[in-house]
């Protein structure tokens, strides 16, 4: 440890606290367990393997789309010592592109940091549907429970306990629907209504701290579970544990910067949709494919966003689950002026 830095202890009042969560998640996971788990390596995972080994849990499924992708170590650790049957689903960027379509039709959607994470769930998914797998645990919810995301960290503690409430209010996991299309069950402990509830009594001391020189969410989470090896882990989204945050560079590298300017143009004028990169427009491909003139969400409703046309979610949300436009309710960027970039 450098000069300057300090491992975050808990108070006395905050390991009564831990304890308390550790009991509720420990109820949260069911005897017997579903045998398998969606493991990244990181924190909410481990927690949950930690919980479920020794109650029916057998099978760790972790998705790989790049060589150096980051949960391939811890999720390795895991599983090694918790004695796991663990697969790998090791993939190429393109390969986890097959499973696009499908999780378009389920999800209906073309936002791009949904669909890049999704397709990393629904390879895993397919996966324990070929094994015989047919129930899943994830790690979903923890997250949004205990302030997991950066952006929440600066936050004030009043302004960091309504964002949290709203979070909560309105979470929504893939895993779900895309599950239920596949067949396979399955379950997130981190969702239990008592663990839900718990978490909406915690305060910033709970959720945020300073360990070894570096801000983490989670904190209370850490402490309930000391003896996870990644209970201190960087928490990194499933796309850049999984390598599918490559995605954006791989379909800018598709597309000629002339294509992409023609086809955006053309979208806006015809569509009304706001097109932002390469990878955005090759998602909405795939949604206009799948789809054609019927998407199952509506259009032209009274509360539209004003990027796509289709209805945002309730009328307090600022985010559009539909194009991915944030914050959805300002109005978009006038359309690029000057010509289109030659054909190259």
């Amino acid at each position: 440890m450098g000069p300057g830095r300090a491992l975050l202890q808990p108070t006395a009042d905050q390991r009564a606290r831990a304890l308390e969560l550790r009991s509720l998640l420990t109820q949260a996971v069911p005897t017997p367990s579903p045998p398998g788990l969606l493991l990244s390596g990181g924190l909410d995972t481990s927690v949950v393997a930690e919980i479920a080994q020794g109650r029916g849990l057998r099978e760790a499924l972790t998705v790989i789309a790049s060589e150096d992708a980051p949960d391939r170590p811890f999720a390795r650790e895991v599983a090694g010592r918790l004695g796991l049957s663990h697969h790998e689903i090791v993939t190429d960027l393109p390969g986890l592109l097959e499973d696009l379509p499908a999780v378009v039709r389920v999800l209906a959607t073309f936002d791009p940091m949904e669909l890049r994470n999704s397709v990393v769930v629904a390879r895993g998914l397919r996966e324990a549907r070929r094994l015989g797998i047919p129930e899943v645990l994830t790690g979903d919810g923890a997250d949004e429970l205990f302030a997991g995301y950066s952006f929440l960290w600066s936050l004030p503690p009043t302004t960091l306990r309504d964002r949290l409430d709203r979070m909560a209010a309105g979470m929504r996991f893939s895993s779900f629907p895309l599950g239920q299309a596949l067949g396979v069950k399955v379950r997130a402990p981190f969702l239990d209504p008592r663990v839900v509830a718990f978490a909406a009594g915690l305060g910033r001391e709970d959720l945020v701290g300073s360990h070894d020189g570096t801000t983490t969410g989670k904190v209370l989470l850490r402490f309930a579970f000391p003896e996870v090896p990644e209970a201190w882990r960087r928490k990194d989204p499933i796309e850049v544990g999984s390598g599918s945050a490559r995605l954006p560079e791989f379909f800018q590298g598709q597309m000629p910067p002339r294509a992409f300017a023609e086809a955006r143009h053309r979208i806006r004028r015809e569509d009304g949709v706001v097109i932002r990169d390469a990878e955005h427009l090759a998602y909405y491909q795939v949604f206009q494919e799948v789809f054609s003139d019927h998407p199952p969400v509506r259009r032209g409703g009274p509360d539209p966003c004003p990027h796509c046309g289709f209805e945002l979610p309730d009328p307090s949300s600022d985010f559009c689950v539909t194009c991915g436009a944030w914050p959805a309710r300002r109005p978009p960027p006038p359309e690029p002026a000057g010509p289109i970039p030659p054909a190259q």
